[in-house]
């Protein structure tokens, strides 16, 4: 606290405060007792104030040595009043008092009062000290929402004014009470307004005005049917909540895919990928048909730079007539490089996908694992900077695809192959809703909806674009994906009832002139795609006639082999068998199987059954090293079935040559077997264990081979 007078020069003169203290009965003044300045002399009346806390008080005067002259006192000068104070005001609706509006007061002396019809509210207070007054009232948001009265002295008056507000909320949710995300709402009558929901299907609207409305859910592409279809609120004048269902479809009729001429274009589905942190585990997966020429063209692009979180698409394959799988990550530093050893024919329809787990990629066609690449992370992307962060489909402003894409699904932060990364499944022909992104392109539409759980609490809507000066100029001209129809394509309108892909193959070789049985499986794939239940077919040849495969598995049910790229594949988890009766009158057999050595993973191992009896009746070889490196030495292992019981004869028997083509088993019926790669003898033996059985055929000797494993060219010859 400090104190000043000020004479009728205006001279003014600072004086010590030696003691503050309350006065004794009277609360609301305070004692204050001051040193004069000892050059003040006969001046006369002079004006004292004093300010606390930077705030001063009215001046009073007194005369020092006489009484008179001075300056004139301030303008309102005059004691501070005694308590009680009066704390009033108004609480206005536009121009009109708002009756019946809660004001509490909070400080030494508190209350709460409630405003008369012209929306006036008195409070009458003794204490003095510092006060809040705050006003509430259902449906109106009040301004200010309240008022602080500091070291009150005298009476105040505080005015607010009142908003309408009305909230309109709830939530749309699926069949099973799940929230849907990106869900517009547009609101009209009254007042207009537009909303989308949140992660976990809820909105809300606050309008301001008492009136009509109707509010309509909606979603770009119009795949999902609304019940109720509107709500209509009629002299809204109170709270209301209107949730929604919303049932999603994708039969469309005419059901159309996404064309694309290998031009610069893409749909576009901007920011997408966090920016320099270690990303998560991923899958990817797309239905699409690549075009003529799809060398080094692009499914998917992190962005059009040259580091990407991922790049996928088509390339060359050392196959002729046929693609493979391809693209790379960004750790931060540099390319890993990922690559498929099978893949699709120019114009053949397909699921192709990608996943990481933390150490694998792993390249998947037609639900089969394909390829396979260590990876241990981290994954970054690199942000706007390096021209990424942008989920582009496609292709961006280069290497774009040539080909059509029916639908995309991704999955950032999981991976729903982690478990058993290695093995077969069985695609959704129509991908459900899943995922951090899911796109159908079956309806034609400029803005293409994300279907998915959102990524990072957000849906990202694809923007159909072309390019002539590069990604980042629009073109509002140039060339876009076009939507159109084809008849090729799987009919995903009839989920239940896709139809089949038509998959090109090599003809069938010439069956050796002495074959008993030859299948070199060149046919038609045959897995778990468009509700398929995989399986061998027939042979092709032999004198023994052609025979139909029998398996371990029920025939009705799904099979555990199939065909892919000509060549035998493994589509269950687990032991499994597949076999053919020879047609030996002797029992001297030679069986033979060529596993299809890739440069990634892809069958760097295989395996027969000999002397089947039955399913729980026979013998077995097969290869196996614990790693799926192509030039590393493989392991025989030989054993027998004995109604349903494991016997294992060797294991562990190295296979000298890394580059050997064919295992070989020869049998007779005098017990002897010797087992082959290539010409090498790996093992011999004699048994009379199943020595009659004149059945041969696949074998799969555990779970999670279906990589490593393929099967090519059996043939059963006369043992010589």
């Amino acid at each position: 606290m400090t104190a000043d007078a000020e004479d009728v020069s205006r001279r003014h003169y600072g004086l010590n405060v030696e003691d503050v203290r309350p006065v004794p009965g009277q609360i609301w003044m305070s004692q204050i007792i001051l040193r004069f300045n000892e050059e003040i002399g006969d001046v006369g009346d002079v004006l004292i104030g004093m300010a606390y806390r930077g705030i001063p008080s009215n001046r009073v005067r007194i005369g020092i040595g006489h009484v008179g002259g001075g300056l004139p006192d301030d303008v309102g000068a005059l004691p501070t009043p005694a308590p009680p104070y009066t704390i009033s005001g108004r609480i206005t609706y536009g121009t009109t008092g708002l009756g019946g509006t809660l004001v509490t007061l909070g400080g030494p002396q508190a209350g709460a009062t409630t405003t008369d019809d012209n929306g006036a509210y008195s409070f009458t207070v003794t204490p003095v000290g510092n006060y809040t007054i705050t006003p509430s009232k259902a449906f109106y948001t009040l301004s200010p929402s309240s008022k602080i009265l500091n070291d009150l002295s005298g009476n105040r008056t505080v005015d607010f004014t009142a908003i309408r507000t009305i909230r309109i909320s709830g939530h749309i949710t699926d069949s099973n009470g799940r929230g849907i995300i990106g869900i517009t709402l547009d609101l009209s009558g009254s007042e207009q307004g537009k909303v989308i929901t949140g992660s976990d299907g809820s909105y809300s609207f606050i309008p301001t005005t008492v009136g009509d409305y109707l509010l309509t859910p909606s979603k770009e592409q119009n795949f999902y049917t609304f019940t109720p279809s509107t709500k209509q609120f009629s002299g809204l004048n109170d709270n209301q909540i209107a949730n929604f269902t919303g049932l999603l479809s994708s039969i469309s009729n005419p059901s159309y895919v996404l064309e694309f001429d290998g031009s610069p274009m893409t749909v576009d589905y901007r920011d997408f990928w966090p920016v320099n942190v270690g990303l998560p585990h991923f899958f990817w997966e797309l239905w699409a048909m690549p075009g003529e020429n799809t060398y080094t063209r692009y499914l998917l692009s992190d962005g059009y730079g040259g580091a990407h979180a991922l790049l996928f698409g088509f390339n060359y394959n050392a196959e002729p007539g046929r693609y493979n799988l391809f693209g790379n990550i960004w750790d931060g530093s540099t390319w890993t490089n990922f690559v498929s050893d099978d893949g699709p024919s120019p114009g053949e329809w397909g699921h192709y996908a990608v996943g990481w787990d933390g150490m694998n990629i792993i390249t998947y066609y037609n639900g089969v694992p394909v390829g396979k690449q260590p990876f241990a992370g981290p994954r970054i992307c690199m942000g706007p900077s390096w021209g990424a962060s942008m989920l582009l489909i496609g292709g961006s402003d280069h290497q774009n695809l040539i080909g059509r894409i029916a639908q995309v699904r991704g999955y950032e932060g999981s991976n729903p192959r982690v478990g058993a990364p290695e093995t077969s499944f069985a695609p959704q022909t129509v991908f459900s809703r899943d995922g951090q992104l899911l796109s159908y392109f079956f309806r034609s539409a400029q803005t293409v909806a994300d279907l998915s759980f959102g990524y990072n609490s957000v849906t990202h809507l694809g923007k159909l674009r072309g390019f002539s000066n590069g990604y980042t100029v629009d073109c509002p001209d140039c060339p876009t994906p076009r939507f159109v129809l084809d008849p090729t394509a799987p009919e995903f309108s009839n989920p239940s009832n896709p139809g089949t892909i038509i998959a090109p193959f090599s003809p069938a070789p010439a069956t050796p002139s002495s074959a008993l049985i030859y299948d070199s499986f060149s046919s038609n794939n045959s897995t778990y795609i468009l509700g398929g239940s995989g399986g061998l077919g027939a042979t092709e040849g032999g004198s023994a006639g052609t025979q139909t495969w029998q398996t371990n598995a029920d025939a009705s049910g799904p099979q555990p082999f199939g065909i892919l790229s000509g060549r035998a594949i493994l589509l269950a988890n687990d032991t499994s068998l597949a076999w053919v009766p020879t047609g030996s009158s002797t029992g001297n057999l030679d069986i033979r199987v060529d596993r299809r050595l890739g440069s990634y993973g892809n069958g760097v191992n295989t395996g027969l059954c000999f002397r089947v009896m039955d399913k729980n009746n026979f013998f077995f070889a097969y290869t196996s090293d614990g790693t799926d490196l192509p030039s590393t030495s493989k392991k025989l292992s030989v054993g027998y079935y004995r109604s349903g019981s494991q016997i294992m004869l060797a294991s562990d028997i190295t296979i000298p040559s890394p580059n050997w083509k064919t295992l070989r088993v020869v049998t007779l019926p005098s017990g002897s077997i010797n087992i082959y790669a290539d010409n090498a003898l790996l093992y011999s033996t004699n048994s009379l264990v199943l020595a009659a059985a004149a059945g041969a055929g696949l074998y799969n000797n555990g779970p999670r081979l279906g990589l490593t494993n393929r099967w090519d060219n059996f043939t059963v010859l006369p043992a010589l």
